[in-house]
């Protein structure tokens, strides 16, 4: 992954004035405190998971557009999040083209640390795409009426050892990721969508993979509820049969002033007989994974853009029953 010096991009940012456009600024900034149970990797208690971004956009006349954002989950390198222009015709069409984040689900555009009250990734959507999903291309995106859409053609994805490292910013093939998300409006704060993304990940073309969603969100003054199903099929070489993921996640959250309970439920199965695909360099090869998560936390408002979260995690990895992997985290966010 080509990365970008954190002054050059603080300095793109800077610089945004000098086009001649009407433009916002934004950032956000957390950190956690993690302590696990034996077999998490984390049984010593420890300050991490830094987490940082910038963001400008604005309008240039009254058509076109832009957008910037430069993402840390390190203490030294940023990176490139979206950078893209468009046309901004109306809120039937805009047409952009640059770094998009790709439009699949609810997740993998809105999991900055203010957007959402769970601190980990969800279990399903942690091993359907890479962290931080981007791609270079063309993306269309609108409302009519009560439906919203959002369509997109990129490079893709590519290959590597398991889902989660198939980021790619360049095309290793002739083929090209493509998909988009159908969406319905039925109030202002019930939602619901399907999303689907196809294309070839080797350097041959031959084989193919297709991700597979559905998501619901209720928003109200006092509830927010909000699911997301997943599914990936990834196509191997004979005589392996293709690679499954599959899985979901819920929560709810309840306000009461600025102490808002969360709770929920997720799981994922990932199997992939495929010997040189791993989760574990040092392990077999072939991927077997069956995990489930009940968690429980709380978020407090300390005002609306400074957040405190606790969070604990009952996990269970049903193939393994004897690992100890509970875990207790807290974050401390804030958005700017």
């Amino acid at each position: 992954m080509k990365r970008t010096p954190a002054a050059a991009l603080v300095a793109l940012v800077l610089l945004a004035p000098a086009v001649r456009a009407q433009v916002r600024y934004g950032g956000y900034l957390s950190f956690e405190f993690l302590k696990g149970a034996a077999d998490t990797g984390q049984s010593t208690a420890t300050f991490g998971n830094l987490d940082a971004g910038l963001m400008a956009g604005g309008v240039v006349g009254s058509k076109f557009g832009f957008g910037l954002e430069v993402r840390s989950r390190d203490v030294s390198i940023f990176d490139i999040n979206q950078a893209w222009v468009g046309f901004l015709g109306s809120n039937a069409l805009n047409v952009r083209a640059g770094m998009y984040l790709v439009p699949f689900g609810l997740w993998n555009r809105a999991n900055r640390p203010y957007e959402t009250p769970v601190i980990r990734t969800p279990l399903n959507v942690a091993y359907l795409y890479p962290e931080n999903w981007r791609d270079l291309g063309l993306t269309l995106e609108g409302q009519v009426s009560i439906f919203t859409y959002a369509a997109y053609l990129g490079n893709g994805l590519g290959e590597g050892a398991d889902l989660l490292s198939l980021q790619q910013f360049t095309d290793n093939n002739k083929d090209k990721g493509k998909g988009g998300r159908l969406g319905l409006v039925f109030t202002e704060g019930l939602q619901a969508g399907v999303s689907y993304y196809s294309g070839a990940y080797d350097e041959s073309g031959a084989l193919n993979l297709s991700l597979e969603g559905a998501d619901f969100s209720w928003i109200t003054s006092q509830w927010e509820v909000r699911a997301e199903v997943t599914k990936a099929l990834m196509d191997n070489p004979e005589p392996y049969a293709e690679a499954k993921s599959e899985g979901f996640y819920v929560w709810a959250v309840m306000s009461f002033a600025h102490l808002q309970p969360v709770g929920g439920y997720q799981q994922v199965k990932y199997v992939d007989p495929n010997p040189l695909h791993t989760l574990d360099p040092e392990g077999p090869g072939g991927i077997g994974l069956r995990q489930r998560r009940w968690h429980l936390g709380l978020r407090y408002v300390l005002t609306e853009s400074i957040f405190l979260k606790f969070e604990y995690d009952w996990n269970k990895d049903l193939l393994h029953p004897d690992l100890k992997l509970n875990q207790f985290q807290f974050q401390a966010a804030m958005g700017f």
